[in-house]
This record gives C-alpha cells, sequence and structure tokens, in this order.
C-alpha cells in the first residue's frame, strides 16, 4: 500500500516559494531604482525629485533605496578663475589690449544653489559663459573711465573699478554677481599691451622722469651744501664775536684795573707829599741813565711823564692847564695938542 503526499504538505512548500520569490522581487526593485551618489569636499549635492530641488546635500554619500524618480545633481562651490583678453579704448582714444584675470565661487548656501538651479543650472561652462558676457561689458566700460596712462600706473584702481561694476545693481536689475549667485573673490590686471608708439612715448617719459628725478636730487644736494656752509659762516661768526668780545671785556677790565691803581696812587701820593717827590727823583735818575737829552715844553705835565717813562711807555706831552691871565689894559692914547 502506497502513500501520497497530502495537499496541505505541497500548500507550504507553494507558499514558502512564494515568500522569496516576493522577497527577491522587492530586493530587485530596490536594487532597481536605487540612487547611490559621492559628494567630495568643494562640491555639493541637489537632491531633485520630479524636477524639484528637495534638499541640499553635504560631503558625503547619498543612498536612498526606491527612489526612481529622484536624482543627485553634483555642483562645483570651489574657487575658479576666469581670464579675460580684450581690445579696449581709453578715455584719450588710445587703443591697446589687456588681459584681466577674474576669481570666482559659487554661493554654497542652500537657497542660493536652488535659484542657481533653476536660473543657470549647474554645469561650469553654462556659468562661465554668463559670467564673461557680465566680464567683457565691465572691462570696456572701466576703460572708457581712466586714461592709458592711468591704467598703466594704477592697475589696482582699474581692477576695483571693474569689480564695482560686477557687485553694482545696474537700474533696477541685479548686480551680475547677484545674477549669477557668485561671490568675487578676486579681480586682477595681468597685462597691458600697447602699440609702439604709445611705448616709445611712454620710454621717453620714463626717461625725462630719471632726468628730472636727478635734477632735483642735485639741487637738494647743492641746497643742503649751501645750508651747511651758511652754518658754519655763521658758527664761525659767533666764535669770532665771542672772541672779540672777550678780548674787549678783558681789555676793558685791564684799563678798568689800571685806572684803579693811578687813581689809588694819585691819592697816596697827595696824602704823602714827601714820598711823591721821591718817585719823581727817581723817574728823574732813570732819565738821565738812559744818556738821553729831554727839551720839555714849559707847560708840561712832569709827573705824568716821569709815570709813563717809568712804566715803559711811549711818552706823550701833556701841557699843564694854566690859569688864565688878566689882559692888561689898552693902553690910554695920548692926547695931540
Amino acid at each position: 500500500m502506497t502513500r501520497t503526499p497530502s495537499s496541505g504538505g505541497r500548500g507550504i512548500r507553494f507558499g514558502a516559494f512564494g515568500v522569496f520569490l516576493l522577497v527577491l522581487i522587492i530586493i530587485g526593485l530596490g536594487l532597481s531604482t536605487m540612487k547611490f551618489a559621492q559628494v567630495n569636499e568643494g562640491e555639493r549635492g541637489l537632491i531633485i525629485t520630479q524636477g524639484r530641488v528637495e534638499g541640499v546635500q553635504e560631503p558625503g554619500i547619498f543612498f536612498r533605496p526606491f527612489a526612481p524618480f529622484t536624482s543627485v545633481e553634483v555642483v562645483n562651490i570651489r574657487r575658479q578663475t576666469r581670464t579675460i583678453s580684450q581690445n579696449v579704448a581709453s578715455s584719450d582714444k588710445q587703443l591697446y589690449d589687456i588681459d584681466i584675470q577674474v576669481d570666482y565661487s559659487r554661493i554654497p548656501t542652500p537657497d542660493a544653489l536652488r535659484s542657481s538651479y533653476g536660473e543657470i543650472g549647474v554645469n561650469d561652462s553654462d556659468l562661465n559663459a554668463f559670467l564673461d558676457g557680465f566680464i567683457n561689458d565691465a572691462l570696456k566700460s572701466a576703460s572708457t573711465q581712466f586714461t592709458l596712462d592711468q591704467t598703466l600706473s594704477d592697475r589696482g584702481g582699474f581692477a576695483d573699478r571693474i569689480r564695482q561694476f560686477l557687485t553694482t545693481p545696474i537700474g533696477d536689475q541685479r548686480s551680475p554677481v547677484e545674477q549669477l549667485y557668485v561671490r568675487l573673490d578676486a579681480v586682477k590686471v595681468l597685462d597691458i599691451k600697447v602699440g609702439e608708439q604709445y611705448a616709445q612715448l611712454l620710454s621717453e617719459k620714463a626717461n625725462l622722469e630719471v632726468q628730472i628725478e636727478t635734477e632735483l636730487k642735485r639741487r637738494e644736494q647743492i641746497q643742503a651744501q649751501q645750508e651747511n656752509n651758511l652754518f658754519q659762516a655763521e658758527q664761525e661768526a659767533q666764535v669770532a664775536l665771542t672772541r672779540e668780545r672777550g678780548l674787549t671785556n678783558a681789555a676793558l677790565e685791564a684799563a678798568n684795573r689800571d685806572s684803579q691803581v693811578r687813581a689809588i696812587q694819585g691819592r697816596y701820593w697827595r696824602e704823602n707829599p714827601e714820598l711823591f717827590e721821591l718817585r719823581k727823583r727817581e723817574l728823574m735818575v732813570e732819565m738821565l741813565q738812559n744818556g738821553n737829552i729831554w727839551f720839555l715844553d714849559p707847560n708840561t705835565d712832569l709827573t705824568l711823564l716821569l709815570s709813563q717813562m717809568g712804566s715803559g711807555e711811549a711818552p706823550v706831552v701833556v701841557p699843564v692847564p694854566q690859569a688864565p691871565t688878566p689882559s692888561e689894559p689898552a693902553p690910554t692914547p695920548t692926547p695931540t695938542p
């Protein structure tokens, strides 16, 4: 007698197989609709679901199963550089070629990234196309506000003017950087190329400036030498004046002392007539010892003369003042008979 499998056992086996098959189907659907993306530093990921920006993914790994209508757009927020070369005209009607460099980066805020995606897109080439147009317009506008000489001598000011045009609103419109949702990191003038004729004029101007600077330095040296000579002359005059004052003061002091000595001697001799007569005799002896013959005016002050000879000075004949004599009366005329 043989046994046949029961219908219950077959049902259990078919049920387990169905569950397993269902799990396989779910796993297959999950793998086929899974979204995976890696966002590196310097990038941001825009999570887009059915054409709408759902969120912004920071640097890291994005994983979402069963997301058939979700995609991740990676946006570059690193610093980028644009180099523009253009032939422009200055305010003094001079044509020249100029190369400038503009460094920029996208604004990394979620709102700015959402707006940038909706208006420009995430492709750097699209952003650069818009930015190059704004830079060219700003370069042309800035060149008309500077002469060629000013551009050559003030490259920083020229670059600042370009930055001003890119960051200033135009009428009712937003500024170019606001329209592109970027920020300017640097604006630099790389090179300026002028024509041969203007280059020759610049060379002549440079030579003339060198000559002028040399002449100014020479004049400063001459002026400094003159000031030095004047200072030395003033110092020498001051020294001479000081020495002359010293000599004058010494002479006055010596004369004052000599006068005081003479005054004391005169008072001493007036108080001692005997000594005065003795001094006169000594001076007479000294005169006779010299072997000279003296002829004196009767009115000479003999005391002063002897004193000068005794001191070694050249004798000066000084007459003794005479009392006025009364004039004789005029003879009386004899009457004629």
